[in-house]
């Protein structure tokens, strides 16, 4: 019994280490920023992936992709009624949140998963916008590895949490963060523009 629920264990750490969202940050003026999501859906039967539209952000330019094949997949936009309706989010959901509902190539066969990409842009001003000089990106996130890549021309001035700095093939400064808690990561990053 024990090695069964240490296995458990190890394949839900698997699955959460396989989470990654990249966020590359656009020019400070447009308030947008790309996302790159990496996911995996692992409950049995699951025709759908739910991704939650966090509140206040508008989400464009939306695609999706498995990641086994690289087909694209059909998606739409609904509330959290209908979200809730499919039995794979939680009832305690709000009935206006809204969600990206990603159908899957297949439902998620028995003890294996299916592993998706979901592209978007957001446009969300109150989490990031200009500053004297600079930017500010003010998000909490929730998953347990994030990247956020700072716009082109811009360096790093400071970081409320503490993460990997690095710098890209592009020049871009990137910035990785493990979220080791059991709830949300504030992130508030604040950078300047190069002279």
């Amino acid at each position: 019994m024990r090695t069964l629920l240490l296995l458990a264990l190890a394949a839900g750490a698997a699955r959460a280490a396989d989470e990654l969202t990249v966020y590359e940050l656009l020019a400070p003026s447009t308030h947008s920023f790309d996302i790159i999501y990496d996911v995996t859906a692992t409950r049995e039967g699951a025709p759908y992936f739910f991704n939650p539209i966090r509140q206040g952000s508008v989400a464009t330019r939306e695609r999706v992709i498995d990641r086994s094949t690289g087909q694209p997949l059909e998606f739409e936009t609904v509330d959290g009624r209908a979200a809730k309706a499919s039995g794979f989010v939680s009832p305690r959901t709000a009935d206006d949140a809204q969600f990206l509902r990603v159908k899957l190539l297949k439902p998620v066969p028995k003890g294996a998963e299916t592993r998706i990409r979901i592209y978007k842009t957001y446009t969300d001003a109150p989490s990031y916008h200009e500053s004297a000089g600079g930017f500010v990106f003010d998000r909490p996130l929730g998953i347990k590895r994030n990247v956020v890549v700072l716009p082109q021309g811009y360096e790093l001035v400071g970081s409320a949490s503490p993460g990997i700095v690095s710098t890209g093939a592009d020049g871009r400064v990137r910035i990785s963060f493990v979220n080791d808690r059991d709830d949300q990561l504030p992130v508030r990053i604040v950078g300047r523009k190069l002279p």
